[in-house]
């Protein structure tokens, strides 16, 4: 399985795929979440640091880029839209080796020049997040991790409907 697609209609199913992520985050883990302005990349960060408690809450770093939580394992949410294509996350100083500690959700991975199709990692979750319309959004996974991809789409189908996997 290379990827998992998921259906959500609304707030409350969002939330719940964050928490089904996050109980399968390590650290080191990247979340890339990408997708048009507007569609959920927040909402669905936000919902992935709160089941995994962070202090403070996640809120969009649009302004301020990066923002670090404590919680059950660190997190630095990063939000690449202002920087614009092309940037470099590692000279700007905002991926370093303290990530490797923690769970890293960045928002405009595409900026980075980081992709769905992009080889990724096993340390790697990609989440393409599109709309059909104002409540219904689609999100596809991604990872180099076969088993924890696997793992992710047996808890969400056990426990959510609405689920399909290609």
């Amino acid at each position: 399985m290379n990827h998992y697609s998921v259906t959500l209609q609304g707030i409350d199913k969002t939330t719940a795929l964050g928490a089904v992520i996050a109980e399968h985050l390590r650290p080191g883990d990247r979340v890339l979440l990408q997708g048009e302005m507007g569609v959920g990349k927040t909402t669905l960060a936000r919902s992935i640091g709160a089941a995994l408690q962070a202090v403070p809450p996640l809120s969009s770093p649009t302004f301020i880029l990066l923002s670090e939580h404590s919680g059950r394992l660190p997190i630095w949410h990063l939000d690449a839209f202002r920087l614009g294509p092309g940037a470099d996350p590692n000279a700007s100083g905002l991926l370093d080796e303290r990530q490797l500690l923690g769970v890293t959700l960045i928002e405009w991975p595409d900026y980075f020049g980081i992709f769905a199709d992009s080889r990724l990692g096993v340390s790697d979750l990609h989440l393409t997040i599109t709309r059909s319309d104002e409540e219904l959004r689609s999100v596809d996974l991604r990872t180099g991790d076969a088993n924890r991809l696997a793992a992710i789409a047996v808890q969400w189908q056990t426990q959510h409907a609405g689920a399909t996997a290609r």
